[in-house]
């Protein structure tokens, strides 16, 4: 199979942490939606990564179809539990990390543009407060487990990873190790292990 995405996307990453993690052979092919001659839009009509192309030349996308349609064809480890109301808890972890790394995403593109051109500053409080509501959440549901939901590494402790890991990326000015030490000791848990240290953008 082979994956299309680029280091620097957050989205991409999760993809490729759950593939390390399940220990799958795939192709990692490094192209931007925006570049020339890009293909993304050929397998997803969106233009958008990551999009997954499975053997058969079938195309998967976006990130949580991707991870939920691995974690169906690779039995283990799981990454999705089985049991509804855990299913749900792990979901709710997964779409608290998307919704940070999207205000993360949505800041580091404005800043990106010419200063005329940028977002008022309501608007970057806006996304702000978004990102601390969310870690504010994550720190609470986290309490002092090691893991983020049950008790084994799941989707939920990739979501919590990726979406730390970004912020650390792209917007260092957010200090959340300080206010939030068991998102931290978490953090410092994950970056152990080999899915997270594989797909560090530096690494990949």
């Amino acid at each position: 199979m082979k994956l299309f995405g680029t280091p620097g996307s957050p989205y991409v990453r999760k993809v490729r942490v759950a593939l390390e993690e399940k220990r799958v052979a795939y192709e990692y092919v490094i192209e931007s939606p925006s570049q020339p001659g890009s293909r993304v839009a050929q397998f997803n009509p969106l233009g958008k990564i990551p999009v997954l192309v499975l053997d058969d030349g079938s195309a998967i996308y976006d990130s949580p179809v991707i991870v939920e349609c691995l974690d169906g064809l690779v039995a283990e480890p799981k990454l999705i539990p089985e049991a509804f109301a855990d299913r749900i808890q792990v979901k709710r972890w997964e779409a608290l990390g998307d919704g940070v790394a999207d205000a993360t995403v949505l800041i580091s593109h404005d800043y990106r543009k010419p200063e005329a051109k940028r977002e008022s500053p309501e608007w970057y409080e806006k996304q702000r407060r978004k990102i601390e509501r969310g870690l504010a959440t994550m720190a609470k549901d986290l309490g002092e487990r090691e893991f983020c939901h049950g008790g084994r590494f799941s989707l939920a402790d990739i979501a919590a990873g990726y979406a730390l890991g970004y912020l650390d990326q792209v917007l260092q000015e957010i200090d959340w190790r300080a206010p939030y030490p068991s998102l931290k000791r978490l953090a410092d848990r994950l970056a152990q292990r080999d899915s997270f240290r594989k797909t560090l953008p530096s690494a990949s």
